[in-house]
């Protein structure tokens, strides 16, 4: 008899329990949500479908393991501002770099200079639905940085179609990187200590 575990405790279905992994992950997914956690781990016959990104047909036990929307947005932030910790001083040398170098090699490096700010724009993204559910008190500051962000990464772009260096060089030193500082100071004084206090009450 197949069974499923949750955080190890033995999960009990009303009517018969699924016989594939994914309906199962989907029940799980649905009741966790409602106490706002998220699954986080998903073994299935001792493999991790969700570090896998595939399901199996059948299984004969399951393991799930959930954090709160909290601890989850926490750890996110955490190690993305870990990532983001360098960022300002690489970008503040590629934007007097690029007044200094061809355009067709500032044109070649578009890819190493996306993938540096990436995190960033992926950090805002990925903030957005927990900011919209949970009603945040620095909800406000940050939806303002998120435009903010929004409009900056369309104008380096434009600097990017016009073949501007100057266009490109302005774009981020006094537009990109004045908002990024501003996104660094909201979540180091403001969002990072409220998940924390977030995570800290739910753990005592």
């Amino acid at each position: 008899m197949p069974t499923v575990w949750a955080d190890e405790e033995e999960v009990t279905f009303t009517d018969d329990i699924p016989v594939d992994p994914s309906s199962v992950y989907e029940l799980l997914m649905g009741a966790l949500s409602e106490q706002g956690r998220a699954v986080v781990k998903f073994i299935v016959d001792g493999e991790d479908s969700l570090e896998k990104g595939s399901f199996p047909e059948k299984y004969e036990k399951i393991e799930a393991f959930s954090l709160s929307h909290d601890e989850l947005t926490f750890r996110l932030v955490i190690e993305a501002m870990n990532h983001l910790s360098s960022t300002h001083t690489h970008l503040a040398a590629y934007s007097q770099n690029i007044l200094s170098i061809a355009w067709s090699e500032v044109f070649k490096r578009m890819d190493e200079f996306i993938q540096k700010i990436q995190p960033f724009a992926d950090l805002i993204d990925n903030l957005v639905p927990y900011v919209s559910t949970y009603d945040p008190p620095w909800k406000e500051a940050f939806e303002a940085i998120s435009k903010e962000q929004s409009d900056m990464l369309g104008g380096i772009l434009r600097a990017f179609e016009h073949g501007s260096p100057a266009m490109l060089s302005s774009e981020l030193s006094d537009g990109f990187m004045p908002v990024f500082n501003k996104s660094r100071k909201l979540f180091e004084t403001e969002i990072i200590p409220f998940l924390k206090d977030k995570v800290d009450s739910k753990a005592s």
